[in-house]
């Protein structure tokens, strides 16, 4: 099950963490690519590890915030960019990073690096 959560301090810094394994990858990439105008909503994980991912018109935006739960408002260009920076990690494990602001510096993707527990 792919899994997200904003971490305070990841490795030194406010990090919002994607992670799980190859087909957990792939949901994600699935999810990223069918986000347009008429579906502008994608929700990655479950419970206390959900973040909500909204298409943003403001070109080049990656923010993250946190308020009754986490977001990453993305532009198109942010998420053509991250679906890019996904590929690899379908048949890999790794992780790729995606400048952000807001309450994270960035978003990392992570495959097959964390179990599911992690971060609880």
């Amino acid at each position: 099950m792919l899994q997200a959560r904003l971490i305070d301090d990841f490795k030194g810094s406010p990090t919002l963490l994607f992670w799980g394994d190859n087909a957990d990858m792939a949901d994600m990439l699935d999810q990223l690519r069918a986000l347009d105008t008429d579906r502008p909503v994608a929700r990655i994980g479950l419970g206390e590890n959900t973040v909500v991912i909204i298409l943003a018109a403001q070109s080049g935006r990656s923010h993250v915030k946190s308020d009754a739960g986490v977001s990453w408002e993305c532009s198109e260009e942010t998420l053509r960019r991250t679906a890019d920076l996904i590929g690899p990690l379908l048949n890999s494990t790794g992780h790729q990073f995606v400048d952000a602001d807001g309450q994270a510096e960035e978003a990392v993707i992570s495959a097959n690096e964390y179990p599911p527990d992690f971060g609880r």
